[in-house]
């Protein structure tokens, strides 16, 4: 279990775990020059090779936190002159802090004691803060995350897009939040221990973790939860997906259950079914889909806008899923085309795209399939995974005669990178739109508006 956050001025600990505190101040200017984009991957602590990780006491160190780091941590400067990335620590913050692992030009501490508090620390709601790894945010109150976030992608956008201060301030848009940031997730997966135990890896470790309710997942999520604990067999994870808006849900696998100790769970089904802006999506076990109902409909209503402000004739949904944005688009403009390689999702848009004669289908991958469009589209809609889009993609888009792009990223690092490549290339940013699809941790998703210069 990780040690708990001690506040010096209270004297007083939380039984509830470290608070880990995710913030994104503007950095100082003496860590500004030399900062990477984004704090290296933790490294467990057993010996390595070279001999200079090995398990031992910590060593405890005083740290001014002046700025904040992609991937949820703060930042400060060591005494000996390096960059430090703390977790569970807030910009603005004197904290004591635990030295995790080192290199060269940094370290990366863990906070254990808050000396002097910042004024936006509250009590984690979670039980399992802190030993948890999904939520990184808990202990920031719930409007300072969402300045924070807003924060991470200005500074992605300096750093990696290399772009003006000046430029940045006149397209990025603070980030739309949730009236109630809490009950949202409507996708769950547990790990299950041999003997039915039900939760999750603890943070940073490959220790088991039981858990009895989440704070962040749909009370459908929570229900499964509870009827399963302790009951199941002969599995190890346990997939939970939910209609925030219809009831239903998808279970997987097919659960067997201890003798004698039968949970109240429907289990095995091969798809639910969702409610978006009053149109019905179906949904199977490995296709992807957003993780928040709620953000997800603002999410359509921004990107149908975007794209339907320049009167497209025909719109290129490209990663299109299961047509979350297609269905939408359909309604709106003379024709859709979307791009999809997953077989799974596949199969969804064939059900959920039967009712508009306008969308054509394409099978195969963006970088494959997009050259090949004929008419070539005004818009091109994109929603690519967390590495962005490929470069190909990119030179596809410039070369040809497509008008505007809708680009929706779950990362603020690729995004500047592909940002950068496509002003490059003759475009300008409209506007980033963050929008808070997953509340309580350190993920960013961005809506940016990309037109062709005249």
């Amino acid at each position: 279990m990780l040690p708990a956050i001690r506040r010096a001025r209270r004297s007083r600990s939380h039984d509830g775990g470290p608070y880990h505190r995710r913030m994104t101040l503007e950095m100082g200017p003496d860590i500004d020059d030399v900062a990477p984009v984004r704090p290296p991957r933790k490294k467990q602590r057993r010996r390595r090779r070279r001999g200079r990780l090995v398990d031992r006491p910590r060593t405890p160190v005083e740290l001014e936190l002046t700025g904040f780091a992609a991937g949820g941590v703060a930042m400060g400067r060591a005494p000996d002159g390096r960059v430090a990335f703390v977790e569970f620590g807030i910009p603005g913050e004197r904290v004591i802090a635990e030295i995790t692992s080192e290199e060269s030009s940094y370290i990366q501490a863990r906070t254990v004691m808050v000396e002097e508090e910042s004024p936006e620390r509250v009590e984690p709601r979670c039980a399992y803060y802190g030993r948890c790894g999904g939520c990184q945010l808990q202990h920031i109150a719930y409007g300072e995350q969402l300045r924070l976030k807003t924060g991470v992608v200005r500074e992605q956008m300096r750093r990696i897009g290399r772009f003006e201060d000046a430029d940045i301030d006149g397209v990025l848009r603070e980030m739309i939040g949730m009236n109630d940031p809490w009950g949202y997730r409507n996708h769950m997966r547990f790990t299950v221990r041999r003997d039915g135990d039900v939760g999750f890896m603890e943070h940073g470790t490959h220790r088991f973790l039981r858990v009895d309710h989440c704070e962040i997942a749909l009370p459908e999520a929570n229900r499964v939860l509870r009827n399963a604990q302790g009951r199941t067999m002969q599995t190890k994870q346990l997939t939970v997906r939910a209609g925030e808006n219809t009831g239903e849900s998808l279970v997987q696998p097919k659960l067997r259950w201890r003798p004698g100790r039968r949970g109240n769970v429907r289990s095995g089904q091969q798809h639910y079914h969702e409610l978006l802006r009053g149109a019905r999506y179906r949904v199977s076990s490995p296709a992807f889909f957003q993780v928040n109902s709620r953000q997800a409909e603002r999410l359509i209503e921004l990107v149908v806008a975007r794209a339907r402000a320049v009167s497209p004739r025909l719109v290129a949904d490209a990663y299109s899923g299961v047509g979350t944005f297609a269905v939408a688009l359909a309604q709106v403009v003379p024709d859709v085309v979307t791009i999809e390689a997953s077989s799974a999702a596949g199969d969804d848009a064939e059900v959920n795209l039967a009712p508009y004669p306008n969308v054509q289908r394409v099978i195969g991958t963006v970088e494959e399939q997009l050259p090949l469009l004929n008419p070539q589209p005004d818009v091109v809609v994109v929603d690519p995974p967390r590495v962005g889009l490929d470069a190909s993609i990119v030179e596809t888009v410039v070369a040809s005669d497509v008008r505007r792009m809708v680009y929706v990223s779950c990362d603020p690092a690729t995004l500047a990178r592909d940002l950068r490549r496509f002003v490059d290339g003759g475009f300008t940013i409209g506007e980033v739109q963050p929008i808070d699809m997953f509340p309580h941790t350190q993920h960013i998703e961005c809506i940016t508006t990309l037109d062709r210069a005249e």
